[in-house]
């Protein structure tokens, strides 16, 4: 067979091997090298085939390059494409601007348009997908149908068939993925078992590199988000966090190093442990910090926290802590009890109690109406050096009461005094209370000095007393008054016989 043996009008064109350009009629400026290269070429202009049947099948395609045995073999219309390897974009026919380099690479790309393939095999088996780029040996070898993706590195995006809009960088990132997209994957084995998982972000070595149809997850540091297999919205970001375990977990924050679960088997959801080995193992909680030598301190307000939590107000005597659903007017939860919460010297909170001579709990004390009652079985002591607190009542207080008004209440008519009136009352005579006086040195009934200082008085008992011999004065006053005026009628009888 002739080389451009059918060529009429066609100018400038190079044809060199078995067969080449055969069957070219006006195609122009094309350069066919190689056994049918450009065989069934009839207008197609421009175009370079290099390599035996190198475009065997172009017809119309203009401005293609294909370097390589059987390199564009089935290209008929497709245009501005650059094919380079054996059998690279041997399938393609109408497929346009598209870059193939490397043996096989875009074989099976029909009418896909804008891809890249370079490497071994890479975009093998695309067929319509367009706008992809794969670099690398074995790059998205299985994608087929899948837009707008960038392989990069061996075997990168493999097995990807219909997943769109993936970015995997990296020796074997993402290889088995294959209707995930939207996934961004760099590091080597990033999203290793990825199949249709989408919108993930994996950065790292060996990122996410066991996720296989998780949604929504960002993983960032070596190793991180390793357990993951299904769990979506997560965010890890450190080396080896979610190392282990939260399989299906979603809603996930991890930060630092080896932060997650405590074993392969628990599974969390909206939880976040911050922090170098933080550990969370409920669900709905936040930890920060590790345990033990991993505990950290926490503060606000402040730059070197002496506590596990110091908060600074920056306002004096303002705690900066404030109880929403826990105020003044909130009932107690517990009754009877006597520890409490305050603060020491320092500001840190401690936990208090009543007992010896620490300050009462607030709870010995409630409200009865518009009064403060306490309930203590006991009495209340104001003031120190209060030694002496006998039976039977329930306030001693030191260095005394200063008040406007004093009120005592007696219980019975008994408790008063009144009785001293009634007939049958026996009132001692002068000479007995004299008597008394003498030996004992107060009055009948009154207690003495020793009694008092010993002892106490008791106010509504001691006015009684006293009453009761102010009453018994005045019936001494009474018989004196009586002596008195039988006295007087006597000296006035005597005066009158003497007159006579």
């Amino acid at each position: 067979m002739q080389t451009g043996y059918y060529t009429t009008t066609g100018v400038n064109n190079s044809f060199l091997g078995t067969s080449a350009g055969q069957n070219n009629s006006t195609g122009s400026g094309n350069t066919f090298i190689g056994s049918q290269a450009g065989y069934t070429n009839t207008t197609g202009s421009d175009n370079s085939f290099i390599g035996k049947e190198a475009g065997r099948f172009n017809s119309t395609g203009i401005q293609n390059t294909f370097t390589g045995t059987f390199a564009g073999f089935s290209n008929s219309a497709g245009s501005d494409n650059a094919f380079i390897g054996y059998s690279a974009g041997l399938a393609n026919t109408t497929g346009n601007t598209n870059t193939f380099i490397g043996s096989q690479a875009g074989r099976v790309n029909t009418t896909g348009n804008s891809n890249s393939f370079v490497g071994a095999q890479a975009g093998l088996n695309n067929t319509t997908g367009v706008s992809n780029a794969f670099f690398g040996a074995s790059a998205g070898q299985n994608n087929s149908t899948g837009d707008g993706n960038a392989f990069l590195g061996f075997s990168a995006g493999q097995y990807n068939t219909t997943g769109a809009g993936n970015t995997f960088t990296g020796g074997n990132a993402g290889p088995l993925n294959t209707t995930g997209s939207y996934n961004a994957f760099t590091g080597y084995g990033a999203g290793n078992l990825n199949t249709t998982g989408s919108n993930n972000a994996y950065v790292g070595n060996r990122a996410g590199a066991t996720t296989t149809s998780g949604n929504g997850n960002t993983f960032m540091g070596s190793f991180s988000g390793y357990g993951n297999t299904t769990g979506g919205q997560n965010t890890y970001l450190g080396q080896n966090t979610g190392f282990i375990g939260n399989a299906s977990g979603n809603n996930n924050v991890f930060i630092g190093y080896q932060a997650g679960v405590d074993a392969a088997g628990t599974v969390v959801n909206n939880a976040a442990a911050i922090g170098a080995n933080a550990i969370v193992t409920q669900s709905n909680s936040i930890i920060l910090g590790g345990t033990g030598s991993n505990v950290i301190k926490v503060g606000i307000g402040n730059t070197a926290p002496q506590n596990r939590l110091e908060i600074t107000q920056g306002v004096a005597n303002q705690s900066g802590l404030r109880f929403t659903n826990l105020t003044s007017s909130s009932p107690a939860t517990l009754l009877n009890q006597t520890k409490f919460l305050t603060v020491n010297a320092s500001g840190d909170v401690v936990l208090a109690s009543s007992t010896n001579s620490a300050r009462i709990g607030a709870d010995a004390w409630q409200a009865n109406g518009d009064n403060l009652q306490n309930t203590n079985a006991g009495g209340v002591v104001i003031g120190s050096g209060v030694s002496n607190t006998p039976a039977g009542y329930r306030l001693y207080v030191a260095d005394g009461i200063l008040t406007e008004k004093v009120k005592v209440a007696i219980k019975t008519t008994d408790d008063w005094s009144d009785r001293v009136f009634e007939k049958g009352y026996r009132l001692r005579s002068l000479d007995e209370v004299e008597q008394h006086i003498k030996q004992n040195g107060h009055l009948p009934g009154v207690p003495s000095a020793d009694q008092v200082v010993k002892e106490g008085i008791d106010v509504g008992k001691m006015d009684a007393k006293l009453l009761e011999k102010v009453e018994e004065l005045t019936l001494y006053m009474i018989e004196l008054k009586k002596e008195n005026q039988a006295l007087r009628q006597e000296i006035n009888k005597i005066a009158h016989k003497k007159a006579k």
